[in-house]
């Protein structure tokens, strides 16, 4: 997915619907558009009581967090039409839309998107639907969700995860994560996780020392929680679980490299980042040091002669491969199945082929940590491919590795990809 996917919440690091849920449970570079002014802003009522209260919670999670910030931070309050104007113009002024349209017809090809769907606009729908507040690393801005124009209980909540993000950025650089890489979505996705999880931590710390039950309860039931829960649920699989990811599982893993040396445990993080989803669900891998396997995308076979060409390469990682394995709205049993058919996965390419006349192929390769794994792999997907629609053919060889090409006539598959279908 070229990196392109989510690249804007890469880009800057904000705070979504999966915040909210958290309250209730406790009862890259980019090019940034100018600050939204004019009727999209939302106004203050009081802007010096304000900056006190920020100034306050600033000096609360630097305590908690253990890092000290080296200049003041001051947030932009946004409605819901100056989320919306913000993202459009950042949209506007950093997406590679030949790229995304790429993405698009590799999802589809996958069954991840229905067909015809633009993954650039179904992504801003939900991003803009869904944050509450994000921290610009570039222009080092913080922006919080606001309709009234006021600070409330969910606007603390979320300053103290943005400001976390403000810290982090001037003592570690977040620059230096490099999570805007093309053709590396897994690591960008993985790297995400380790700054979201970071500051989803220090906010629950902060809300659990500073915040009510009740004012937690009523973040979790906040009037907007409703329609943004309803509008997650309604999106596509791959983008929902690409979004909450982060900091569901982000902060299941900071929390236990926290658990196991605290804040300093966790700022050692910055400077040797996780490099796979499959590091973020299972943090002994990365405290052992073991690292995805480098696996290359085939080049377009010389058999099919001129007129092709790989429009797009990336690595779909574990988090991506079970969400595909699962399908739209999974039962339980259905994401069990899939979380333990791709918990051994060890490396994986994808590329889309792109021909005369509309002509298609998307190949995928996988290499796995154990041999059971690779089976499991291989009998998950064979069922999957069932369901996609298109010609496919899945392979697997005893060295750890499981293949699989997907086309748009029966007649290209031998021309991707060789083997024994059943072997």
């Amino acid at each position: 997915m070229n990196s392109y996917r989510n690249r804007s919440l890469r880009g800057r690091l904000a705070a979504v619907l999966a915040i909210a849920a958290m309250a209730a449970a406790c009862a890259s570079p980019t090019i940034s558009p100018a600050p939204t002014t004019g009727a999209s802003a939302a106004a203050t009522p009081d802007a010096s009581a304000d900056q006190a209260i920020y100034a306050q919670i600033e000096a609360q999670v630097e305590q908690l967090r253990q890092l000290n910030s080296n200049r003041p931070v001051t947030p932009t309050l946004l409605d819901e039409a100056g989320v919306r104007d913000w993202m459009n113009r950042a949209n506007a002024a950093q997406t590679d839309h030949v790229a995304m349209a790429a993405e698009s017809r590799l999802l589809v090809h996958l069954g991840l998107l229905p067909a015809a769907s633009s993954l650039e606009k179904l992504e801003l729908d939900l991003e803009s639907g869904q944050v509450i507040g994000f921290y610009d690393s570039t222009t080092k801005n913080l922006y919080l969700v606001s309709q009234s124009g006021g600070v409330g209980a969910e606007q603390k909540f979320t300053f103290s995860h943005e400001f976390t993000h403000a810290l982090q950025d001037q003592n570690f650089g977040l620059d230096k994560l490099g999570i805007d890489a093309p053709d590396q979505s897994d690591r960008d996705l993985a790297r995400t996780s380790l700054a979201e999880g970071d500051a989803s931590l220090s906010m629950t710390q902060w809300a659990e020392k500073y915040m009510s039950i009740l004012d937690m309860i009523g973040i979790g039931l906040g009037s907007g929680s409703a329609d943004q829960a309803a509008q997650l649920a309604a999106a596509p699989a791959i983008l929902r679980s690409t979004l909450t990811f982060p900091y569901e599982q982000g902060l299941a893993f900071v929390q236990s490299i926290y658990d196991n040396g605290g804040w300093t445990a966790v700022d050692k993080l910055y400077s040797n980042p996780p490099n796979s989803t499959s590091q973020i669900l299972h943090p002994q891998l990365y405290t052992a040091a073991v690292q995805p396997v480098a696996v290359v995308a085939p080049v377009v076979p010389a058999s099919l002669g001129s007129g092709w060409k790989r429009t797009m390469q990336d690595t779909l990682g574990e988090m991506d491969l079970g969400t595909w394995l699962e399908g739209e709205h999974p039962t339980d049993a259905q994401t069990k199945a899939a979380t333990s058919a791709v918990d051994t996965w060890g490396g994986d390419r994808v590329g889309l082929y792109e021909g005369p006349n509309g002509a298609w192929a998307v190949v995928l390769r996988t290499d796995w940590r154990t041999d059971a794994g690779r089976l499991a792999f291989m009998d998950a997907a064979t069922s999957r491919l069932d369901g996609v629609g298109s010609s496919s053919r899945i392979c697997s060889d005893a060295s750890g590795h499981v293949d699989l090409a997907i086309t748009s006539d029966q007649a290209l598959l031998p021309s991707f990809l060789v083997c024994n279908p059943m072997g």
